[in-house]
């Protein structure tokens, strides 16, 4: 009889020495476990360690130095952006803004009554009018003086009753009676007036010329003093640009001094609901030290992490679920505890400890049992 040798497969083998020799079993390699689902025949990606967070959250701090004053809110007090949540002591600062705001209204009042530009404008007009007519004067004055006319004239009647005089001297040597006695009278008076009118035209003319040389000197005192007015205008205008300067400076002054009261302000950067209050009313404040603590919950942010492959398949405006994570069984034959949001954030980052990447969705109007730092499923629809 024949016997047929039976051959083991060479892996049952080594299975069997295997456990012969008392070693582990390998193990195979198991694939990851994602949680998906369908909606229109499109996979739903669950993004891991999804946390709540506010939509927005802030310390608020004391922005200047001094006493808190009072607090004008409690923990759980629901306000509006803009509301005063608390005060500081503000005595310096309303007086140091009182005092600004008189400063600043002397100034305005000097300001006004001052009068230096126009009375030197004024005068400035009223000597450039005066130096003018001075020009002029002085100019007719040269005029009068560079015409020798009269001169001229009562020299040529000198000469002409000198030679009448003369011809009638002559005439007498010749025949004694040739001239009487009367006519040689006159014509030696007519000779005699014409010296004499020479005379006056010439200290007239000499007159003339002196006049010409002060109405010059006048001319040219009136340009010093338009001068001098001149530059007494630009000082004035100087001063007053000067007092626009300071009047400007001023109101910056009473500007920060108002600033400074309102520093004094503790205000809601946005609206949200008060969840601590960190001092209490006459409490020594640091600037920069926080008071209050404040989180939006109107709008609510859900973070969590995906895989890198999962992270290529999403992008910012996809809708998203999110479920009550002890509900979440529940919740998947029903909709009760789920809430629609909307992913805004996919991070362009991996992260290098867990080889994830980030995501974040928001839910505008969210429900009363969705709360900050609640854990919840969110599923994206990619």
């Amino acid at each position: 009889m024949t016997h047929r040798r039976f051959r083991i497969p060479c892996h049952l083998s080594l299975l069997v020495w295997l456990i012969c020799a008392g070693l582990p079993l390998p193990v195979m390699a198991q694939q990851p476990a994602v949680v998906s689902g369908s909606k229109g025949g499109a996979a739903v990606i669950t993004a891991r360690a999804c946390r709540v967070q506010p939509g927005d959250a802030a310390d608020i701090p004391s922005p200047e130095r001094g006493p808190l004053l009072k607090l004008l809110v409690e923990q759980g007090s629901v306000v509006q952006q803009g509301d005063v949540l608390a005060e500081l002591d503000q005595d310096e600062a309303l007086l140091a803004l009182k005092l600004a705001e008189q400063e600043l209204q002397a100034a305005q009042q000097k300001q006004t009554s001052s009068r230096l530009g126009q009375v030197a404008a004024a005068a400035l007009a009223e000597a450039e009018r005066q130096s003018e007519q001075a020009a002029l004067d002085a100019q007719q004055a040269q005029l009068s003086a560079a015409d020798t006319s009269g001169v001229r004239l009562a020299a040529a009647k000198e000469a002409e009753a000198a030679g009448a005089l003369e011809l009638a001297e002559a005439s007498r040597r010749a025949s004694p009676r040739s001239v009487s006695e009367r006519e040689y009278l006159a014509l030696t008076s007519q000779r005699d007036q014409a010296v004499i009118a020479t005379q006056q035209a010439k200290h007239e003319s000499e007159l003339a010329a002196l006049k010409a040389r002060s109405m010059t000197k006048v001319a040219e005192q009136q340009l010093a003093a338009v001068a001098r007015l001149r530059l007494l205008m630009e000082t004035a205008e100087g001063t007053e640009r000067a007092e626009l300067a300071q009047l400007d400076v001023m109101k910056t002054t009473v500007e920060i001094a108002r600033q400074k009261v309102q520093r004094r302000r503790l205000v809601a950067p946005f609206a949200g609901i008060v969840t601590e209050r960190r001092k209490a009313a006459g409490e020594w404040l640091e600037p920069g030290e926080p008071v209050l603590r404040l989180i939006q919950t109107s709008r609510l942010m859900i973070d969590g992490v995906v895989s890198i492959e999962e992270s290529q398949r999403l992008q910012a405006g996809q809708t998203a679920r999110v479920r009550r994570v002890a509900a979440a069984a529940a919740a998947a034959a029903a909709n009760s505890d789920v809430v629609v949001a909307r992913l805004i954030f996919v991070s362009p980052e991996v992260d290098a400890l867990n080889d994830a990447v980030r995501v974040r969705a928001e839910v505008p109007q969210p429900p009363a049992w969705l709360r900050p730092g609640a854990q919840v499923l969110l599923e994206i629809v990619p």
